[in-house]
Parts: structure tokens; sequence; C-alpha cells
């Protein structure tokens, strides 16, 4: 279930990265391949030529070779364009209606046959296009020219125009160009492959991330149904079982049968003190429940605490040390923080040795109040204490199976300190102690 779910989130990522890095390398490709046609035509326009001037009467004197003199002894001007260097290479040719080379304009040696196929090829496609010319890509602009008769005596006066009797055909070298973009469009997918394997590993990353909170809070909550059902368990049988005794002796007075009576009563009390630390716990964990903050003396608050344990100390001859230092005043909710006292303090007595001894101490750095709670006994594994604030857990069950309690008192005592905003933490050397600290920040500055 949850490797789905990971792999959902890990598709929905890839699918939105995925679609951003290719929209935005489809707009840096189109904009530059616009930019270049744009830049490649505006090179194409430049010294173009709309007209043909021919003058009337005069020798023949054309440089155009397929011309024949026209029947009223007008001539040709002679064949002028304008090709700048900064334009590349290029060239450009003078054509009849019957895609005759008329004149050649050309940086370039090329071969009669190449400016032929050219002139053809240009002619063919009507007005625009590109060409592959030995090995290399032009692009072409084709434009009529109209052929302007003037009158021989006076060159000012125009005698008749003829449009379409000849074409001005422009090529521009733009191999590079479509080279440069052929270059980008191979870099460009280059960087997708790379981005888009990049973000795969680190959505994967996060993705895995992110599940696991779920996997450990759905694992944490079959243990809980598990360890909860065990707990339930033990009480009912017993209640069945006793339930059963007095069925079969039903004929028994109560005092004859107060035995099986007091089973069911502390069966019952077990159960009732279960769902109690249940409920409490689910309290402590309720985001909306607030704590009441308000300032007080954790200095007699420890102290107080510490008194309600000396009778069960003494009954298993504990001795308890004290080092509280007075006047330490903190804001926080006293009745939460008096819990979590209560707590620690219990469990440092319940599993202390006998005849060992439980020390308290509260002290002020700064701005913050230490407590910390030690006692001499058995300790506990470092490979168990990240498992320690968990519910039910009681760790070795030989250890445990000593003192009675479901294994939830800790876990209550995390979820109170976490309510409370303070730090809980612990320390243990097996076979020498187990010490509990809890870090209070922010104590009054006049405490």
């Amino acid at each position: 279930m949850f490797k789905q779910i990971r792999n959902k989130i890990l598709l929905l990522n890839m699918a939105m990265v995925s679609s951003v890095v290719i929209i935005a390398f489809i707009v840096v490709l189109a904009t530059t391949y616009t930019r270049t046609q744009s830049d490649n035509r505006a090179k194409l326009l430049r010294g173009g030529m709309e007209q043909l001037i021919v003058s009337g009467g005069g020798a023949f004197r054309s440089r155009i070779q397929h011309a024949q003199p026209a029947q009223d002894g007008s001539v040709i001007s002679s064949f002028a364009t304008r090709i700048s260097p900064d334009t590349g290479l290029s060239f450009s040719l003078l054509v009849d209606a019957a895609s005759n080379v008329l004149e050649i304009n050309s940086m370039m040696d090329l071969q009669t046959e190449t400016y032929n196929q050219a002139a053809q090829t240009a002619m063919a496609a009507h007005n625009t296009g590109s060409i592959t010319l030995e090995g290399r890509r032009w692009q072409f602009s084709a434009s009529p020219i109209t052929l302007l008769i003037k009158d021989a005596n006076d060159p000012a006066v125009a005698v008749r125009a003829i449009p379409g009797e000849f074409s001005y055909i422009r090529f521009l070298d733009v191999t590079d160009s479509y080279r440069m973009l052929q270059s980008l469009a191979l870099i460009l997918l280059g960087l997708s492959v790379a981005v888009l394997a990049i973000f795969f590993f680190i959505s994967r990353f996060f993705a895995n991330r992110a599940v696991r909170p779920m996997e450990e809070a759905w694992e944490k909550q079959n243990r809980f149904a598990a360890d909860a059902s065990h707990e339930l368990k033990t009480p009912l049988t017993v209640i069945n079982a006793n339930c059963s005794v007095l069925y079969a002796n039903r004929d028994e007075t109560v005092e004859k049968q107060i035995k099986w009576v007091d089973n069911i009563a502390r069966a019952a009390d077990r159960m009732t003190g279960l769902v109690g630390s249940l409920l409490s716990l689910a309290d402590m964990e309720n985001a909306m429940t607030t704590p009441g903050c308000r300032p007080f003396d954790l200095s007699a608050e420890v102290a107080e605490a510490t008194s309600e344990m000396d009778a069960a100390a003494l009954g298993k001859n504990i001795a308890i040390r004290r080092s509280i230092e007075p006047g330490v005043e903190i804001e926080n909710d006293r009745e939460r923080v008096r819990k979590v006292l209560s707590i620690l303090l219990d469990n440092a007595v319940k599993y202390a040795n006998e005849n060992g001894e439980v020390s308290v101490s509260l002290k002020r750095e700064k701005r913050r109040a230490i407590c910390s709670v030690r006692n001499n006994g058995v300790g506990i594994p470092q490979e168990e204490l990240p498992h320690l604030f968990d519910r039910f857990y009681r760790g070795d069950p030989a250890r445990s199976s000593k003192n009675s309690g479901y294994g939830l008192g800790l876990a209550i005592a995390q979820a109170i300190t976490k309510q409370l905003g303070t730090n809980i933490s612990v320390d243990s050397v097996p076979g020498e102690y187990t010490e509990f600290r809890i870090v209070f920040e922010k104590t009054s500055p006049h405490g």
C-alpha cells in the first residue's frame, strides 16, 4: 500500500517537473529558432531590387548573356547589387521568366550548373524556401522585378513599365544557423534528461521520507492494537474464568466465593487503569488540547513530587538523594509538569535495585531549567533506548515482569512534554544507571 502511495507521489512529481522542463526548453528552442529565422530573413531582404531599368537607343552594352536587344534599340542597364560582408556567405541571381540565369553576383566561385539548379529550385518554390547545394544549406528569397523602359533621349521620362519580366533571387548560407539550432536542441535534450534523472532521485528520496511517517504510524497503530488486545486479554480471561466458577457454584454464599469476586474486581480495576491510561495518552496527543501556562515554582513541585515517593522507596529500602536548586520558576502548565515528574519518579523507584538509590536534581542554566531523575539499576541497552517511549514498550520481559504496569507511562510523559514545548531524553548504561532529563526553556527572569 505504501509502495503504491510512494509511486503515485513520485509519478506526480515527475509529471509536473517534466512538463515544466519540456515546456521551458521548447520555449527556448522555439524562441531561438524564430529569432534566427528573423535574422536570416532580414539579411535576405537587405540590398533587394525592385526595378530593372532599360534605356532606349544606343549600343547593346549589357552583360546579360541571354538577353536580346529590344526592337526599339533599348538596352538593359548593368546588374548592380549590394552584398555586405556582415551578412555571411551569399549570392544573388537575376533570372528571366523561363528560369534562365542572366546575371550572377556571388561571393564564391561555384559552378554554373550549381547556379542554374539554384535558380530553377527557387523559381519552382515560389518566393521563399531553402535548398542544399554542395553540402551546405541555403535560404533564398525570390521577388519579381518590374522592367522599366525609359526614353533614350530623356532618361527622366519613363516610356512604359512591364512587370514580371525578370526575377531577383537572393541566397544566404544558413548552414551554421541550422547547425547551431541542432546543437542547441541536442544540448537541451541532454539537459532535460539530466535534470529529470537528478529530480527522479531527489523525488524518490523525498517520497520515501514523506511515506516513512505513514509507515511508522501504521506500524505503531498495528502494534498498539496488538498490545492493547494482549493487555485486555488477560483481565478478560480472569473475569471469564472467575465468572464460570461463580456460575458453577451458584448455590454457595457470597462469603464462600469472595475470592472469585475479588479476582474479578482486580481484573476490572486493571482494565479500568489501562483504559484510563489510554484515554489520558489520547488526550495528551490531541493537538487541540492546549496547555494552560502560568508561572509557578518548579523547585517546590519537584520537591513535593519527590516526597510523595518516599513511602514507595522506603518499602524497597531505596534512598532518595535530592539536589534541588531553590527558587527556580518557569511559565508552563503546572498540572502536566507534575504528571511527568510523577511518572519519571515512579519508574525510577520501580526499576531501581533493592537497597539502591534514586537521585533527583534541579538546576538553572542561563534561561533553562534542567531536571534529572536517575536510579542505579539494571539499566537499558542502547538498542532499546529509541523505543523506550513507545506505547506498551517494556524492554526486557524478565525485568518488566517483576513490576506491574501497562508500558504507557513514558509514552504519556513524552506526549506531555511535546505539548509543553519541552524536551525529554534518556541515557543509560546497562548494569549501572538510567537517567531521564527534562529541559524547560525560558525560566522566569525573577526566578
